[in-house]
């Protein structure tokens, strides 16, 4: 788990970033997280990222575009 923490860590640096997500490839991508010295596999550091980022349907939840107004009782 410190390795998980680490790499997202790592990955609030812009040039760790750039680099981990624009590998071309996952042998790059292994290159990148072995170069900094991260125990991850490139499947765990992809999860624990996708686990990062939100998608669409909470940036409108968190916005409140998919929150209605609930009033009780309901009016009709």
């Amino acid at each position: 788990m410190a390795s998980v923490n680490e790499f997202l860590e790592k990955m609030a640096d812009p040039a760790f970033q750039a680099a981990f997500i624009g590998a071309a490839s996952p042998e790059a991508k292994a290159q990148v997280l072995a170069g900094a010295g991260l125990a991850l596999s490139v499947a765990e550091a992809e999860a624990a990222w996708a686990g990062q980022e939100l998608s669409d349907d909470d940036l409108d939840q968190i916005a409140g575009g998919g929150v209605g107004v609930i009033r009780y009782p309901p009016t009709s």
